[in-house]
């Protein structure tokens, strides 16, 4: 590798993801485990392609059937190869041979080990170009590096070898340098040794065979990660929680310095998808998950919950559920509001308490009142919705639509019986059931709801000034 010091290298990224997982105790595979919103093996491709890598391949298991079509929506694009039978990282790593083809340099790690950064894979990618190494490790030093294999080096400082923990002596335990798991390798000498790597005690080819092999050659390097956090795996449940905690502090302490205001960081969780903007202000106890957008100048929260959602500059969704909605400029929901999937709620409109929105869309400046339920509706803008109000959407078997004009005033407790339509300026009494459309301006009540009750109530009444309705 050493005549390609200081020349542009053509990389091949590699990410392990054929790993059992059985301490998982799940039937996911593990590298589709999700960390703050996305698989870990997402995690491990970003951090490969953040550090300029282009070309990925992902090895993946044999069993179960359906893992590599999985593992390859996860990748987004990588080329997936298939390693048979579960007989270790090194034979997994030789399963990417073809896939690794006309690379000047192949970058390996784990799927399972997400919180490695893109620029510490690039810094160590350099030095590995710089070094002419034939093999180069990432390590990191902690003080708790139980389960983890240790860096062994020889009287000269020299790395020397990786001892796995199981076979380490009692003086090997002591080490505090660790292997994170990612290597760079010089590919023609890369394929050549694996194939000499031979089975442990347990039947697998440890890929860790090969550091001392590069060693012992006199062209073995490595990098120590700044950040000791980035070499942590994940092999249980246990495991999974501790990185996902580390990730989420990472995510936060990024949108607090983005000039995002968190108040009490600890009880909200934002994904890795997610963006806000500067000068929003999130409250204890939400969530911003999935692919969120929120725009700048909003407040959000306390416990609310934002998944996929889009919300527009100066908006408020306060103590509610929303989940695949928009949210327009200076709208403000809840609280105790729920937006369904397709629910877009324009500018300036306000949904309030224990309300829910589905499949609607809401215009500029109109008002769902409290306790309603606007679904599969067009409602314009400048509408007010009274307090109980619901579109009967269902009738056993399909969905109708509701379409109500602008300048419409729905009187609370109505029942619109879909599909109808109430145009522009149409007006409903409290509690009418509306079966038919009503035309532009219109009045109507009752039950079923028509213009000429109105006439007869005012009668009732003694208010009959001669016309259809009141003036």
């Amino acid at each position: 590798m050493g005549a390609m010091t200081g020349m542009a290298v053509e990389w091949v990224g590699v990410a392990l993801a054929a790993g059992r997982g059985t301490r998982m105790r799940s039937r996911i595979p593990k590298a589709l485990h999700e960390v703050c919103g996305a698989p870990m093996l997402s995690h491990a491709a970003s951090a490969i392609r953040a550090a300029g890598v282009m070309r990925l391949a992902v090895v993946a298991p044999g069993e179960p059937a359906d893992a590599a079509t999985k593992l390859a929506g996860a990748a987004d694009g990588a080329e997936v190869v298939v390693q048979p039978q579960p007989l270790g990282t090194a034979d997994a790593l030789l399963s990417a041979r073809r896939a690794c083809e006309g690379a000047g340099g192949v970058l390996a790690g784990p799927a399972d080990a997400p919180l490695t950064l893109g620029a510490t894979l690039e810094k160590m990618m350099r030095k590995h170009e710089r070094s002419g190494a034939l093999a180069t490790v990432l390590t990191a030093r902690t003080e708790t590096p139980y389960g983890m294999g240790r860096v062994a080096r020889d009287s000269s400082g020299r790395l020397a070898s990786i001892v796995e923990e199981a076979d380490a002596a009692p003086e090997e335990l002591e080490i505090n340098e660790v292997n994170a798991g990612w290597y760079c390798f010089d590919p023609e000498w890369l394929w050549e040794s694996l194939e000499r790597v031979r089975p442990s005690r347990s039947g697998e080819k440890y890929l860790t065979d090969l550091v001392e092999t590069a060693a012992r050659e006199g062209a073995a390097d490595w990098l120590e990660a700044a950040d000791a956090d980035e070499a942590l795996g994940v092999n249980d449940m246990s495991q999974l929680a501790k990185v996902e905690s580390v990730m989420r502090d990472r995510i936060r302490g990024r949108w607090m310095l983005a000039g995002v205001r968190l108040n009490d960081p600890a009880t909200i969780y934002i994904d890795v998808g997610a963006s806000l903007g500067r000068d929003t202000v999130v409250l204890p106890g939400t969530h911003v998950l999935g692919g969120t957008r929120v725009g700048s100048g909003c407040r959000i929260g306390p416990g609310t919950w934002l998944s996929d959602c889009v919300v527009s500059d100066g908006a408020s969704v306060a103590s509610s559920h929303c989940e695949g909605a928009s949210i327009g400029a200076n709208a403000s929901v809840g609280p105790y509001s729920r937006l369904r999937p397709g629910a877009k709620i324009g500018p300036d409109v306000h949904v309030g308490n224990y309300a829910e929105v589905k499949s609607s869309e809401v215009g500029r400046g109109s008002r769902v009142g409290h306790f309603s339920y606007i679904g599969d509706a067009e409602v314009g803008r400048d509408v007010n919705i009274g307090a109980g109000s619901v579109t009967c959407n269902f009738d056993g078997k399909n969905k109708h639509r509701t379409i109500i004009g602008d300048g419409a005033f729905i009187g609370s407790g109505t029942m619109l019986v879909a599909p109808v339509e109430i145009g522009p300026g149409g007006r409903t009494g409290a509690g009418s059931v509306v079966t038919r459309d009503v035309a532009a301006g219109d009045l109507v009540v009752g039950v079923p709801a028509r213009r000429g009750a109105v006439k007869r109530q005012l009668q009732n009444r003694g208010g009959d000034n001669g016309h259809d309705q009141p003036r």
